[in-house]
C-alpha cells in the first residue's frame, strides 16, 4: 500500500496536534535535561502563541501521512541589527512522531522551512540543539547546519 505524505503550511485547526507534538518534544528534550522540563501552563501558552503567530509571523509547516499530522515545523526571522547580515532564520522547533521517523519527513519539513527563510530573503539559519541529543545532532548535520557557538549555563 502506497502512503501518501504531505508538507503543507499548517493552519488553526492543525494547532491541537501541533500542541500534542510539541508536549513529546519537550518530554524528550527533559530526559536530555531535566532544565528543559516545562512549567505550569507551557501547553497553553504554546497553544496561544501558535494561534497568535498564525498570520505569517512564523513559518508553520506540518507533515502529514494519510492525511493524518505526524509532524511539525516552525520557524521565525531574528532580527539581529548589529550583524553584518541583519537578520536570520531560527529553527524554533521540528519533531516527528517516532512511528513516522525514518521516511524522510524531518528532511521534508526542514527543506519546507528552509524555502519559507529563503522566499523572505534570509541567508542563514540556526537552530539550537540539546547538547546530550546525539540523534538531533545528526539530523541537523545532514541538513548542513555546524557548530558556531556554545551556549552556558549555571544555577545560581
Amino acid at each position: 500500500m502506497i502512503r501518501e505524505t504531505i508538507i503543507r503550511s499548517a493552519v488553526v485547526d492543525d494547532i491541537p496536534t501541533i500542541v500534542s507534538l510539541w508536549r513529546m518534544l519537550q518530554e524528550t528534550n527533559a530526559l536530555h535535561d531535566p532544565y528543559l522540563t516545562p512549567g505550569d501552563g507551557a501547553e497553553d501558552w504554546f497553544r496561544e502563541y501558535l494561534k497568535a503567530q498564525m498570520n505569517g509571523a512564523l513559518g508553520i509547516f506540518v507533515a502529514l501521512r494519510d492525511g493524518e499530522i505526524v509532524g511539525y515545523t516552525f520557524g521565525q526571522i531574528v532580527q539581529r541589527p548589529t550583524l553584518a547580515a541583519g537578520e536570520c532564520g531560527y529553527v524554533a522547533d521540528l519533531c516527528v512522531r517516532p512511528d513516522a521517523r525514518g521516511l524522510g519527513l524531518g528532511r521534508r519539513l526542514y527543506e519546507r522551512l528552509r524555502l519559507w527563510f529563503h522566499e523572505n530573503g534570509v541567508h542563514s539559519i540556526e537552530v539550537q540543539v540539546v547538547r546530550a541529543n546525539p540523534a538531533s545532532q545528526a539530523f541537523w548535520r545532514k541538513m548542513g547546519f555546524g557548530e558556531f557557538l556554545k551556549t552556558l549555563r549555571t544555577e545560581i
